[in-house]
């Protein structure tokens, strides 16, 4: 009886390969060989699946989108700054995954691919979150993108500079950006 295989999930193996690969050699220096190697597969199976390297990168970024994306949840009362710093890159699963977000930046501007996928990535978490503040704030909109400005701030000189940036010291800068406005969302809430 042939094997059966679901292409999604092998698709979505084959991304967080790549973002293995990625983390650990950059962007710029991985090659298919790598990712087919922590894979455990063949570059051709890889080529089964994505067209192209590129296509195999793109699904990579999306995958650490999808990742990111699930650790924002904010629930339904005003986020306390332990729900917002889980995002940070304060584990080492999560630094990987910031470490390939950053790779891709200076790529974005010029991929018109990559830009999209950045902008749904960020239309969607905004979306979220400023849903979730609705009642809450009189621009949940505008209260979003502070929030995620600030995580953006943080984690990146987090992710650039690991040994100057402790999980504490990321804790104490966010709880530093967002004060004003968590205290306006308790107080409305309230």
């Amino acid at each position: 009886m042939p094997k059966i295989v679901d292409h999604e999930e092998r698709r979505r193996a084959l991304a967080s390969a790549a973002v293995d690969a990625i983390a650990a050699d950059g962007l710029d220096e991985v090659k298919l060989a790598d990712i087919a190697r922590k894979a455990g597969v063949t570059t051709g199976a890889i080529a089964h699946y994505f067209p192209d390297k590129d296509a195999l990168l793109a699904a990579a970024l999306e995958e650490v989108c999808t990742r990111l994306l699930a650790k924002i949840g904010v629930p339904d009362n005003p986020p306390t700054l332990d729900e917002l710093a889980s995002s940070l890159p304060v584990t080492p699963q999560s630094r990987k995954e910031w470490r390939v977000w950053l790779a891709y930046w200076g790529r974005a501007p010029f991929s018109e691919k990559l830009r999209q996928i950045h902008a749904q990535y960020y239309l969607d978490i905004e979306t979220a979150i400023s849903e979730d503040l609705e009642g809450m704030t009189e621009n949940p909109r505008q209260a979003a993108a502070a929030i995620i400005a600030a995580i953006d701030g943080v984690g990146t000189r987090a992710t650039l500079e690991p040994e100057a940036w402790p999980k504490e010291r990321q804790r104490a800068l966010l709880k530093t950006l967002l004060a004003p406005l968590l205290a306006e969302l308790n107080r409305e809430t309230a």
